[in-house]
C-alpha cells in the first residue's frame, strides 16, 4: 500500500483561487484511509513569484491544516515550481529511514482547480493496482470564460477512453519514477507531458481513461497567462519563459534505482 502521499500545487498570484483549491484538496484528504497516517501526507503549495496575497492566505489556511506547507520561489516557471516541491517532499520523506519511494505517490493539481472528494482515493487505488503514472481528466469551470470559449476547449479535448491528453491539474506519479527520471522537467510550459513521456521511457505503466476523477479548471488553469486564453488568444497572453532559478522554504537530488515494490 502507499505509505507516503504528497500533493503539489504550484501557484502564481492566485489569491482569489487558492483557498477554493485547498478546501477541495482537504475534503479529498478527509476520505483517505486510516492506514495512511496524517503525518505521511503533505500538501505543498509553491507560491512562485507571487506579488499578491497568495502567501498570507495559504499561511492562514495552514494554521488550521498542519499538513499544508508553503514553499516560496521566484522561478516564474511551473516546471521548476513542481520540481522544487518534489525535492522538498523527497528530502522530508528521506528523514524516515524506512521510506520506500515505490510506495510513495505524488498527486499534482493547479491552484485554481477544484478536485472532487474521490480524487485522492482514486489516485491511491490506481497506484496500488500497479499504475506508475496516472493521467486524469479536467474540465473548465463555468466561470472560466464565455460559453463559446469553453465549447471551443471541449472541441479540442475529446476525453474518451485512453485519451491522449496530459493535464498537470490532474496528474499522479509514483515517487520511485520521479527519482529515476531526475524529477520533473523544469519547463515553463509542457512540463506535465514531458514528465509522462520520461516515465514511459523509463518503463513506467500509464493509466489514462475518461473515468478518472476530473479536476475543474479555473481562469488561469495553472499556467501563467491562462490556459484557455493561452490556447486560443493572442501570443501576448501566453506564459512567460523562466528567468530565475532560486527558491526558499516557508515556514517550515539525486536519482535512485527503483525499489522492490511491497504491499
Amino acid at each position: 500500500m502507499i505509505t507516503h502521499l504528497g500533493i503539489v500545487i504550484p501557484a502564481h498570484n492566485e489569491q482569489d483561487e487558492i483557498l477554493g483549491c485547498l478546501d477541495s484538496v482537504a475534503q479529498a484528504g478527509a476520505q483517505l484511509p486510516d492506514g495512511l497516517a496524517q503525518s505521511s501526507t503533505r500538501i505543498l503549495v509553491v507560491a512562485d513569484a507571487c506579488t499578491d496575497e497568495t502567501v498570507s492566505r495559504v499561511a492562514d489556511f495552514a494554521e488550521q491544516h498542519p499538513q499544508v506547507t508553503i514553499l516560496e520561489t521566484t522561478f516564474k516557471n511551473v516546471g521548476s515550481a513542481r520540481n522544487f516541491a518534489w525535492n522538498h517532499f523527497k528530502q522530508s520523506a528521506e528523514a524516515d529511514r524506512d521510506v520506500n519511494f515505490d510506495l510513495t505517490w505524488i498527486a499534482f493539481t493547479d491552484a485554481d482547480s477544484r478536485v472532487p472528494t474521490h480524487w485522492l482515493t482514486t489516485h491511491l487505488a490506481m497506484a496500488e493496482a500497479g499504475s506508475d503514472c496516472l493521467v486524469g481528466t479536467v474540465s473548465p469551470r463555468p466561470d472560466t470564460g464565455s460559453a463559446a470559449l469553453i465549447a471551443k476547449w471541449h472541441s479540442h479535448h475529446t476525453l474518451l477512453e485512453d485519451h491522449p491528453h496530459v493535464f498537470g491539474a490532474n496528474l499522479g506519479i509514483r515517487g520511485s519514477y520521479l527519482n529515476i527520471i531526475g524529477g520533473m522537467p523544469q519547463l515553463p510550459l509542457g512540463e506535465d507531458a514531458a514528465t509522462v513521456a520520461a516515465v514511459l521511457a523509463a518503463g513506467g505503466k500509464r493509466e489514462t481513461h475518461r473515468h478518472l476523477p476530473g479536476s475543474h479548471l479555473g481562469p488561469s488553469g495553472g499556467t501563467r497567462g491562462g490556459r484557455l486564453q493561452q490556447l486560443y488568444a493572442e501570443p501576448s497572453l501566453r506564459p512567460e519563459s523562466a528567468h530565475s532559478t532560486s527558491g526558499r522554504l516557508r515556514p517550515s537530488c539525486s536519482r535512485q534505482p527503483r525499489a522492490n515494490r511491497e504491499n
